[in-house]
């Protein structure tokens, strides 16, 4: 009998988050019987999944909502998986009802630290939260090596109980087709949510100023990839520094890695990352990729190897950084090719799919 794992995330809408819980369903589905809760109704992101996965929603109202608790209790019972697996902090306080409902395996895994991008008056107490509930985990998951160190230091979990696991891209969806030349296309992409974590504004800034710096830049085009609040704020922006022509902003799109196979760049210039998957799916299509210097981001990215890294906030920094690209196009070929190899070496779906499978009890793989 396959082994029952539920899922159990704010939503299921498109994000990082999301895509790396896709990608290890579609490649367990046949030796793990999934299925998914959601906390908020949004679950738009399941028609990515391959297979006929079972969904629920546990409506958590905004605030606390103690009730949220008694309806997951009643549905784990319900369905009686054999590990429950939560998704980052909003989720891990459920950990307490899984073990209440007789749930054999507890895991928990972070994808980030909302202190390195919220503004929290008392982070301590978040982490305070989490070591609590540790108690009740069979397993604590992070995706980074930043996160590991700071679940170690600050979480006080060590041995058997951390588990350092990378997220995984599927290698044959962002595959390489075609490499773009710097010569003919001069396309930069930035693809995540517009929020104020991912500081789009600070590209779209350093776009303006690097074409300024450069002739070149003025054939240049950026294009950002993504919904959030942040739309119209970031419009204006665009339409103040007269960029309307030369920035286009898609939304939400299907096709990341078409628009990725159409670019020469991809820029992340955010304000925190764990471990980006947009990054790693980028450099899976042999994109080369400049970043800001946050998180984990250079666990990834080696500058001058793979990528590029600047300062977090450096408008200037960033602005030079994409005028680079057009005068060295030999070298970010080279670095591209680098981001490629590196991310088949060590990110690759299956590598990700094998250690969680491991935890979950399907296999015996030493992680």
């Amino acid at each position: 009998m396959d082994v029952k794992v539920a899922h159990l995330v704010y939503s299921f809408g498109a994000g990082g988050l999301e895509r790396v819980i896709v990608n290890l369903i579609n490649q367990t589905h046949s030796e793990v019987d999934h299925q998914v809760i959601t906390q908020t109704a949004d679950q738009s992101f399941a028609s990515k999944l391959t297979a006929k996965i079972p969904f629920y929603c546990i409506n958590k109202q905004e605030g606390t909502d103690l009730a949220s608790h008694w309806r997951l209790y009643k549905l784990l019972r319900e369905l009686k998986p054999d590990v429950l697996h939560t998704y980052n902090f909003g989720t891990v306080e459920y950990q307490f009802v899984a073990w209440l409902a007789g749930v054999k395996l507890r895991i928990h895994a972070e994808h980030g630290r909302e202190s390195s991008y919220k503004k929290i008056a008392n982070p301590a107490k978040y982490e305070y939260f989490r070591r609590l509930l540790a108690l009740f985990l069979s397993y604590f998951v992070v995706v980074s090596p930043d996160l590991k160190s700071w679940a170690q230091d600050r979480i006080k979990l060590s041995g058997k109980k951390l588990k350092l696991i990378f997220n995984g891209i599927d290698l044959n969806e962002f595959a390489v087709t075609s490499i773009g030349q710097v010569s003919d296309k001069k396309c930069f992409v930035s693809v995540g949510r517009l929020v104020d974590v991912k500081n789009h504004a600070l590209l779209i800034q350093s776009f303006a100023l690097a074409r300024e710096k450069s002739q070149r830049m003025r054939y240049a085009r950026l294009v950002i990839v993504g919904d959030g609040p942040n739309h119209q704020s970031l419009l204006a922006q665009i339409q103040s520094l007269g960029l309307s022509e030369f920035v286009e902003m898609l939304g939400h799109c299907d096709d990341v890695p078409g628009i990725l196979r159409q670019a020469v760049v991809f820029v992340l210039p955010s304000r925190y990352e764990a471990q980006p998957m947009t990054a790693l799916e980028a450099m899976a299509c042999q994109l080369p990729v400049i970043a800001t210097d946050v998180g984990g981001v250079s666990h990834i990215i080696q500058d001058q190897h793979n990528g590029l890294l600047v300062a977090s906030e450096d408008i200037e920094g960033l602005a030079n950084a994409l005028c680079y690209v057009l005068d060295k196009p030999q070298t970010m070929q080279r670095m591209g090719v680098n981001g490629r190899a590196l991310v088949e070496s060590g990110y690759s779906v299956e590598a990700m799919s094998n250690m969680y499978k491991k935890l979950y009890g399907v296999e015996s793989i030493e992680v």
